[in-house]
């Protein structure tokens, strides 16, 4: 594990240590927020959600009538509140937050093959690390490039030497991130018996059973899946996805990915390229980053939200990126207190998981518009959450300030 991750993992405990428990929390080796576990998600009672959650109940209800779509509310692990203006929620197409779902479920088969020998070609662990070509014959990117490059959306690039290269978005996958799905076939082929016959049985048994998903399907059964797009999902299963990333790979006390790989999803994969992009997923960043069309097409600059932290890599060089710093331009700084940064899993017309570690928090939302942006969702929202903030009950402002800096964390270590 290299250092920029360690330091991620260890600073729960440190924090703890040094800091008093309104702001840290306690340290544990797993997240001591709950999850559903496999069974189905039990609401909190209105009357329980200011004690539960640190949340305002009647500031939610205002959410409610402001925002006027599916969406809900996951903190502590628990869901406080949830609205469907026409009355339920069935699986719709979510689009592009169809990326991080398959982000973490590559996670998931390189976890699972971790302890496979390497004797050649095709086998060992799935790595990101790998060359395609270990686990490909042939495919239409950078031949050199590796499994980081296509997590990263950079393996078009002829040139993938730090400062040659650019990100751009593979909004149908078809230009390489796909090839993910041939990667992990080729990969759990090696132990079908333990891992499945192919993507979709391995999906089926380590995601949608281990989570207890009810209600999603991908890319319609088929054993070869396009990463691009195609979850069919529901809020309550979005939300699932969210939390055990929040929760850093730990579900119903299993471990189903490492903490490792999830750092690496949450935060820049490659800086000289875009510092808003880890691997399938959007990141919140303040300086040299885009966002590129969901749909594709033109890049558009979405609009800082000063009340969100921006997801920065601990120390330099991390991964295969090469990069020195977290290649930010005056006057904003490479420096953080805390690592925090908030992370985006986007599907076009706005079908959003967002999660928000220093706050035990994610937040989920269908339809919520073109080119919407996880600032969107976490206005109208947020006063529920300030309006009971330990520390600064109500001040926006000033919470805004602290916690959008990434100096304040109340949270961070449950």
């Amino acid at each position: 594990m290299r250092l920029a991750e360690l330091r991620w993992i260890l600073a729960t405990a440190l924090l703890a240590a040094c800091g008093d428990s309104s702001t840290t929390g306690s340290p544990t080796d797993v997240p001591s927020s709950t999850d559903p576990g496999t069974g189905a998600w039990q609401v909190v009672a209105p009357s329980d959600v200011r004690e539960e959650c640190r949340l305002d109940p009647d500031l939610l209800a205002a959410a409610d009538r402001q925002l006027d779509r599916p969406w809900a509310i996951v903190r502590y692990g628990k869901l406080c509140h949830e609205f469907y203006p026409s009355g339920s929620d069935g699986p719709t197409h979510l689009f592009s937050a169809t990326k991080t779902m398959a982000a973490t479920v590559t996670g998931m088969a390189a976890y699972q093959t971790r302890d496979l020998e390497r004797t050649g070609r095709k086998t060992g662990p799935l790595q990101d690390t790998d060359r395609v070509d270990h686990w490909l014959d042939s495919f239409t990117f950078n031949p050199d490039a590796r499994i980081a490059h296509v997590l990263g959306m950079v393996a078009f690039n002829e040139d993938l030497s730090y400062g040659a290269k650019e990100h751009r978005y593979d909004a149908t996958g078809d230009r390489e991130i796909n090839r993910l799905s041939d990667v992990i076939n080729t990969a759990i082929a090696q132990d079908p018996d333990r891992l499945g016959g192919d993507l979709e049985e391995f999906w089926q048994r380590f995601m949608v059973q281990k989570l207890g998903m009810r209600d999603s399907r991908w890319t319609n059964g088929e054993r070869d899946k396009i990463f691009g797009y195609t979850w069919f999902g529901t809020v309550r299963d979005m939300a699932r996805v969210g939390l055990l990333l929040l929760n850093r790979g730990v579900w119903n006390g299993e471990r189903l990915l490492s903490e490792e790989w999830i750092y690496r999803l949450t935060h820049p994969s490659f800086e000289d390229a875009n510092t808003s992009y880890g691997y399938l997923t959007w990141l919140q960043a303040n300086s040299n980053h885009h966002f590129g069309g969901i749909l594709g097409g033109a890049k558009f600059q979405a609009p800082l939200d000063p009340c969100q932290p921006a997801a920065i890599n601990a120390t330099f060089p991390h991964g295969i990126s090469q990069a020195t710093d977290c290649n930010y331009e005056a006057p904003w700084s490479c420096e953080q207190e805390f690592d925090v940064g908030v992370w985006t899993a986007n599907g076009a017309g706005g079908q959003l998981i967002v999660g928000m570690p220093g706050l035990d928090l994610v937040l989920v939302v269908k339809d919520l518009g073109s080119n919407a942006f996880s600032g969107l969702l976490w206005g109208p929202v947020r006063p529920a959450l300030v309006a009971e903030d330990p520390r600064f009950r109500g001040d926006d402002a000033a919470f805004c300030a602290a916690y959008g800096a990434g100096g304040y964390a109340p949270d961070l270590t449950r």
